[in-house]
């Protein structure tokens, strides 16, 4: 009997059942933290008007200390990107993604 051969009486072996169902969960999973550079372009933006926010109301101290902190981010994942073995506008674009990306999902 094959790895895809169904049971004498019609069913599935379990052993598919369980591998589609396990399948699926992925995708559902998959969608949910999928990321969009529109959605990056809109933390992109939500992020300058933060940070420009806490120097008008703030001092430019904790301007430039938030501002450090997504630049620290962004090169974090950039330097993860390219030791993961993205090279050029493949790994600078997936570091945008995951520095900002999570606009998104607002």
């Amino acid at each position: 009997m094959g790895r895809d051969a169904e049971e004498p009486d019609g069913r599935e072996p379990e052993s598919n059942v369980y591998e589609r169902v396990l399948a699926e969960d992925r995708e559902v999973v998959r969608r949910l933290f999928r990321v969009t550079l529109g959605g990056a372009h809109a933390g992109l933006a939500i992020t300058v008007c933060v940070v420009a926010l806490v120097a008008a109301v703030g001092n430019a101290a904790w301007a430039l200390i938030v501002g450090g902190a997504v630049a620290f981010w962004f090169t974090a994942a950039l330097a993860a990107g390219a030791r993961g073995g993205r090279r050029g506008k493949a790994a600078v674009t997936r570091a945008y993604l995951l520095t900002f990306g999570w606009a998104g999902w607002l």
